[in-house]
């Protein structure tokens, strides 16, 4: 279970696994005051004016009779968070290879390797390119499945993330252009 309150803005983790947030919600009201609330299974806290305090266990108990009571919105379902969640997990796993290898984002990606390119690095850049589309090719394939698996037989987030393709060594995507700088181009030397 989680919840946090600041400023309107409420955010939701029910004992299902359902998470949501809302904005422009009026501030739940229980028998403690405070202008900022957060709770969590490693945490329960409280903040008014400057200082942090944490919730007693009356207090606790009046968030976590709370949280039982909301209704998650008609739009929060297991199969649009399992999604989102892989969503997120496959730009990172893009980002991850983009990033170790040095180039400033996708786009960087995208025009070194472009068709044509004579950059040194372009090979490098379609063996990433070619990696981002593994991935984005499986979250698509993923989230199909999701869309169309019954809630009850759905598997773990862990359980799709290992189905996704997982960068190969950063060997991989450089070692043309480790070659290239060592021998000259292929066919030179």
């Amino acid at each position: 279970m989680h919840l946090a309150y600041e400023n309107g803005t409420l955010q939701v983790e029910n004992a299902a696994g359902l998470r949501w947030q809302l904005a422009n919600v009026v501030k739940p009201q229980f028998s403690f005051d405070y202008d900022a609330l957060s709770v969590n299974n490693a945490h329960a806290v409280r903040r008014l004016g400057p200082g942090v305090h944490p919730l007693a266990e009356d207090e606790l108990r009046q968030v976590r009779t709370f949280v039982e009571q909301l209704q998650p919105p008609v739009w929060v379902s297991f199969q649009k968070q399992l999604i989102l969640d892989l969503r997120a997990m496959a730009l990172g796993l893009i980002n991850s290879v983009v990033s170790q290898l040095e180039y400033d984002g996708l786009l960087d990606v995208l025009i070194t390797g472009r068709e044509g390119s004579t950059d040194l690095y372009a090979e490098e850049a379609r063996r990433v390119m070619a990696y981002a589309d593994s991935v984005w090719n499986a979250f698509h394939a993923l989230a199909a499945q999701i869309r169309n698996t019954p809630t009850a037989e759905l598997k773990t987030v862990k359980e799709y993330a290992a189905m996704m393709p997982f960068p190969p060594s950063i060997e991989h995507f450089s070692a043309g252009v480790l070659h290239e700088l060592l021998h000259g181009p292929r066919g030179n030397g």
